[in-house]
């Protein structure tokens, strides 16, 4: 029995901790606040923030640690790689930690790789955004350098939207830095792999739909993405090649592209690490057939992950679709049938925000999301038909 610290242990990351728990393993567990669902399988925890790299330190050496792991939050994961080269532990390089956790850097490595993204400037200050975007055009897209999911970010189609996007940018970078992009039209699509011992491999690559507006809120996710088998394909080979490029070797990589109406990949991010809600831990496991969540454990251990042939587009066995419900803003929820749209034969995970006697709030960013739903399906035509019904049988009684 090995001892595993865990940065991150609420439910994105508890079929990863079941998986220590089940290889027998000691979990010693981390989360910003209680109650994490994680804790339950945790021998020691402790309420921490995962910036927090001198309270990881003393844990890990308190507890004389054999591994960390996490598997999908940025912050986390430079964490992680500082406790892990500081005790010369297995991880992922501080080099890549640093990549997946500055969007500049990624662009400034991925420029000398000739990785098409779009065009871009870092900016610090009002009239340093103002400079840009004039010279850019518009719309652009402002982002926080180091914030996670969607904090932060804003299009902007005019001159006067440009202060308001400013600060609330500002506020969510720690670094105080932002960078603003082309805002290049077409169809996010997200590609997400990983780093097996005989080297990376490109596993599964989805479409993405957005609510509209100037906020650019993720509201659906389906596997595989309904392009053609051409375009996926290069999707895939597009992912590998950028994921070379920063030099990533361990772990999960989650990479985001656009592409526009005549078929062009261009970059928006590729980080080290899983994506979230259920990304890394539970989709693409299900959707491969491959147990990452055990070969991340093994990589953590410094012990040999499976040998992994390229299969392209063959690693998706089957359709999946992530995607999330809104409920009445304003209104106050009387009742909710989860339970039964759980049990569902193809609902994967089901998960609201809202429960008895919560006031429904607006949307404003990946985190206020009001219920996260994970389906599935024989093929793309029986998952959407899956979702129909979902919809139809799920009940949210408001007060009136």
């Amino acid at each position: 029995m090995k001892k595993i610290l865990a940065i991150g242990a609420d439910w994105e990351q508890y079929a990863l901790l079941e998986e220590i728990k089940k290889q027998g393993h000691e979990i010693i567990a981390t989360h910003p606040y209680m109650p994490a669902e994680g804790f339950a399988l945790a021998s020691h925890f402790y309420v921490k923030e995962a910036t927090d790299i001198g309270a990881h330190l003393r844990i890990a050496q308190t507890h004389n640690i054999d591994a960390v792991i996490t598997d999908n939050c940025d912050y986390s994961f430079y964490t992680a790689a500082i406790v892990a080269s500081k005790l010369q532990l297995p991880f992922a390089s501080i080099e890549s930690a640093i990549l997946s956790n500055d969007k500049f850097a990624q662009r400034e490595t991925c420029a000398k790789a000739e990785i098409k993204q779009p065009h871009y400037k870092k900016v610090r200050t009002l009239q340093e955004l103002e400079d840009a975007a004039t010279e850019i055009g518009f719309p652009v897209i402002l982002k926080p350098v180091d914030s996670r999911g969607t904090f932060g970010v804003t299009i902007i189609h005019e001159v006067t939207q440009i202060k308001s996007a400013f600060f609330e940018a500002a506020q969510y970078s720690p670094s105080h830095t932002l960078i603003v992009e082309q805002f290049i039209k077409g169809v996010l699509v997200t590609v997400d792999g990983f780093c097996f011992s005989n080297g990376h491999k490109a596993l599964a690559v989805a479409s993405r739909k957005f609510e509209d507006g100037v906020k650019p809120v993720t509201k659906e996710i389906i596997y595989p993405s309904q392009f053609s088998l051409e375009l996926n394909t290069k999707l895939l080979e597009n992912h590998h090649a950028v994921v070379n490029a920063l030099g990533y070797s361990y772990g999960h990589t989650h990479g985001e592209y656009i592409v526009n109406e005549q078929g062009e990949i261009s970059l928006v991010e590729c980080t080290n690490r899983g994506g979230g809600v259920y990304t890394s831990s539970v989709i693409v496991p299900l959707l491969t057939e491959l147990n990452l969540n055990k070969n991340l454990l093994y990589q953590s251990l410094g012990i040999r992950t499976e040998d992994v042939d390229d299969k392209g587009i063959n690693f998706m066995k089957k359709s999946i679709m992530l995607t999330f419900l809104d409920f009445e803003v304003g209104k106050v929820v009387k009742s909710i049938n989860i339970n039964e749209m759980k049990n569902k034969d193809f609902t994967i995970r089901f998960r609201s925000i809202y429960g008895e006697n919560d006031m429904v709030e607006s949307v404003e960013n990946c985190a206020s999301r009001h219920s996260m739903l994970v389906l599935k399906g024989e093929n793309v035509a029986q998952t959407l038909s899956n979702f129909r019904e979902f919809k139809q049988q799920l009940t949210i009684e408001y007060y009136k």
